[in-house]
């Protein structure tokens, strides 16, 4: 059996772990080798878990640290998480020592020990043999309680923000680390009901960056936002409201308050937030100070002069900007931008319908410097317009050509030619992409990390060609409504080693569990067959390991 990274590691960690000064190094090395391979968030706690046990077994000497290090693979069948071959179990899960306990799927949670709930969450009668309490009803665990702090903040970074408001309840020493300012930096919140009392908590904590998807605030009022903004004003850089709802988070409400009170944002994200043109034009009359580089307004209702003149106002730092879907922005508008923003680095104008062929000439002779671009949908992208382009803008590593009735197996020969270094390509819906558009791509550009040939003339001899040369860097490849073989989606899973995710939506022949990790077992297949012949297969494997 192959040596795993960390247990390689091993060896180093053990010679420093007399000294808890140094067990900032140790982490932030465990972290990085977990991050280089395909573990699941779980599975990066637990280790860091067990790593700390470690440690705390080892105050009085480092006896048993290899052992503890060797990870020693399970059956899939019985393992928790099957995200890799070496699926691992910590070995204290009843360990009465560890404050709070780890569920898969749910994080952390304070241990039960009792029936009856105490204060804060925790439980006040214990039954079994009599254990020192705080006054508050929680077990003294001096012992895990007493790991370096350092410890502890790599634990807990690896929660969402959701476990850490239940790990604030624990006890004083958990509550100080876990409202810990590194650890609510950057905030994503989504579906979630959100009310005054989270944003006063939230804005107390200062984020850098805060992240609201799909939430819902009917009872938030402008006067709590402005509270909000208020106390994070000096710290807020990055602001991301998408597809919420309440009138709190219109976006029309949102982006005035930003323009005036937050000086040092630099990227606005209110897609599908209702803003008009109303919020735009009050962050384009905003503070001096304030320079964007990101606006993105996909499926806002703006027209072209309130546009214009938030434009202007950043032309100097944008370097990006996104107005998908925005309807009422015309083609003579889009041409005045480029001339004012020839450094922009990421555009997207998809089902911008008012987009011309003339337009599409502007563009490339004015941004040289694109590094990504999306035409979703637009009926004036044609094979000589892409070949155009990528003449001219050279620096491109992403392109979205989703939908485009104009793209055939010419742009994807362009592609391979001019832009042999691109990571990404989206030519999902373009019907008239075959094998042969297919085999430009994999001959000529080697580095692809992600592609997607949903709804396209793609089949088995493209799918052959992706497997055998550009193995080594895909790592998302979605074929969903593409005729493929059984035998060459295997083929593609067993050779492309980095393969994260499948997309095989809609076609006819769906690979097993078992099949897909007999191939590649840090891959995600979506959807898999469950036929109940192949459940039953599972059930009995799964049974036999268990006796």
């Amino acid at each position: 059996m192959e040596t795993h990274p960390i247990t390689r590691a091993g060896g180093a960690a053990s010679e420093l772990l007399e000294d808890s000064g140094n067990c900032r190094q140790i982490i932030n090395q465990e972290l990085r080798l977990l991050s280089d391979s395909f573990f699941s968030e779980q599975q990066k706690l637990r280790y860091v878990l067990d790593w700390a046990h470690t440690f705390l077994s080892s105050r009085n000497g480092v006896s048993g640290v290899e052992k503890v290090w060797q990870l020693e693979p399970l059956n899939y069948e019985n393992s928790e998480s099957n995200n890799h071959p070496c699926a691992y179990k910590p070995p204290f899960p009843d360990d009465p020592c560890i404050p709070f306990s780890f569920t898969p799927g749910r994080g952390l949670f304070p241990k039960r020990t009792g029936r009856n709930m105490g204060v804060k969450g925790c439980w006040s009668r214990v039954k079994g043999p009599k254990k020192k309490v705080s006054p508050a009803g929680v077990p003294v665990c001096g012992r895990w309680l007493s790991l370096p702090d350092e410890v502890w903040l790599s634990i807990l970074s690896l929660l969402p923000h959701s476990d850490l408001c239940r790990v604030v309840q624990v006890c004083s020493r958990l509550h100080t680390l876990a409202t810990d300012h590194t650890l609510w930096k950057d905030l994503r919140i989504e579906n979630s009901n959100l009310t005054e009392r989270w944003l006063l908590c939230v804005g107390r904590r200062r984020p850098r960056s805060l992240c609201l998807y799909s939430c819902s605030g009917l009872s938030l009022t402008s006067w709590w936002l402005e509270v909000f903004f208020s106390l994070c004003r000096n710290f807020l850089e990055e602001l991301k409201v998408t597809s919420c709802t309440g009138p709190g988070l219109h976006g029309d409400q949102m982006l005035p308050l930003i323009g005036q009170l937050c000086h040092h944002v630099t990227s606005v994200d209110v897609s599908w937030s209702g803003a008009t043109d109303t919020g735009v034009k009050a962050l384009s009359d905003c503070c001096a100070g304030l320079q964007l580089k990101s606006v993105v307004l996909n499926g806002c209702h703006v027209t072209d002069d309130p546009l214009m003149k938030l434009v202007m106002r950043h032309k100097e730092s944008l370097c990006r900007l996104e107005v998908f879907g925005c309807q009422f922005i015309t083609a003579s508008c889009l041409q005045r931008v480029y001339e004012m923003c020839p450094g922009l680095q990421h555009l997207n104008i998809g089902q911008v319908p008012k987009v011309n062929a003339h337009s599409l000439t502007v563009m490339t002779s004015q941004l040289k410097c694109l590094i990504s671009l999306n035409l979703t949908g637009l009926q004036a992208v044609t094979d000589a317009a892409v070949d155009t382009l990528l003449q001219n803008c050279v620096k491109l590593q992403s392109l979205t050509f989703s939908s485009c009735p104009g793209v055939t197996d010419l742009t994807l020969h362009s592609i391979s030619k001019y832009t042999p270094c691109i990571r990404s390509l989206d030519v999902s819906g373009c019907k008239a992409v075959t094998d042969a558009g297919v085999r430009f791509l994999a001959l000529g550009c080697r580095r692809l990390q992600q592609l997607d040939l949903s709804s396209t003339g793609t089949g088995s001899r493209g799918v052959t060609l992706l497997a055998n040369y550009c193995s080594g860097h895909l790592h998302t490849v979605k074929l969903s409504f593409c005729h493929i073989p059984l035998e060459n989606i295997l083929k593609l899973c067993r050779r492309c080693k980095r393969l994260k995710v499948l997309h095989l939506y809609g076609c006819a022949h769906l690979p097993t569990e078992r099949e897909i990790r007999e191939a590649n077992t840090a891959v995600e297949v979506h959807p898999l067959q469950t036929s109940a012949h192949n459940w039953t297969d599972i059930h009995d494997v799964s049974k036999s390991n268990t006796e």
